[in-house]
């Protein structure tokens, strides 16, 4: 029975309008404390969480090709086949999406990392897996390095430094006991650490903006070995060999 017509046939009955909405009331009580919803489709508990993966996987595609500046909200909507309420509804803000869909990315890479540094590989697999996955994550997710840029132009004091370059108490954890493994593996000298970790992190960074800027194409894999070539076997010869 439509809405109106249930009004109406509780009028004829003589409720009262008062009497009415009480029993309403009672009845949306009564369903909330069974755990029992009313007629209609049923919610979908996953809904919520993959309507914002969809809005920030596109607004970050969105954003990456147009800017901070130039991206409006209805185009990210227009991209996803939905009215900009939509979008609206889960960032109320144009500046709360950007940085969220920023968050996630890093929290993507992150999680890949992490991944990596909890396997049992020795000293130099570690560091080829971790150099390898790094440069992976952007070489499939370019827009995010170009969200990167973008932060630290509309957001200078908003900006969160990338997984191997961080202040954060527990990736600190993480950073140490990294370094420790690869300093007991042998694979490197036992250098300052956070030496160590601000010359990785910038050398592969630049190496992700270069591949950005110039698009120029990437494997991965062959980036992964010359990085560590040369970080491992360093740019001189060995002393005593002949020239």
């Amino acid at each position: 029975m439509e809405e109106s017509d249930k009004y109406l046939s509780q009028r004829r009955s003589g409720w009262g309008e008062a009497e009415i909405r009480a029993r309403e009331q009672a009845q949306k009580q009564a369903a909330a404390q069974t755990g029992k919803r009313g007629p209609g489709r049923p919610k979908d508990p996953d809904l919520e969480a993959r309507r914002k993966a969809q809005i920030l996987d596109t607004a970050a595609r969105v954003f990456a090709n147009y800017g901070f500046a130039n991206t409006q909200v209805q185009t990210i909507a227009n991209h996803l086949g939905v009215g900009n309420g939509t979008v609206y509804r889960y960032f109320p803000t144009k500046e709360q999406l950007f940085l969220a869909a920023v968050e996630r990315g890093l929290k993507e890479l992150e999680a890949e990392m992490d991944a990596v540094l909890a396997q049992s590989f020795d000293g130099a697999e570690l560091m080829r897996m971790a150099i390898r996955t790094y440069l992976g994550f952007f070489h499939r997710r370019p827009e995010m390095a170009e969200l990167f840029i973008q932060e630290r132009a509309a957001f200078p004091h908003h900006h969160r430094p990338l997984y191997f370059v961080t202040k954060d108490d527990e990736a600190e954890c993480k950073h140490q006991a990294f370094f420790a493994r690869l300093v007991e593996s042998g694979v490197i000298r036992p250098i300052p650490r956070e030496r160590f970790f601000a010359v990785i992190g910038d050398l592969l960074y630049g190496t992700i903006l270069t591949n950005l800027l110039t698009n120029r194409p990437n494997d991965p894999d062959a980036q992964a070995a010359d990085v560590l070539d040369v970080i491992l076997n360093g740019l001189l010869a060995p002393k005593g060999e002949d020239k």
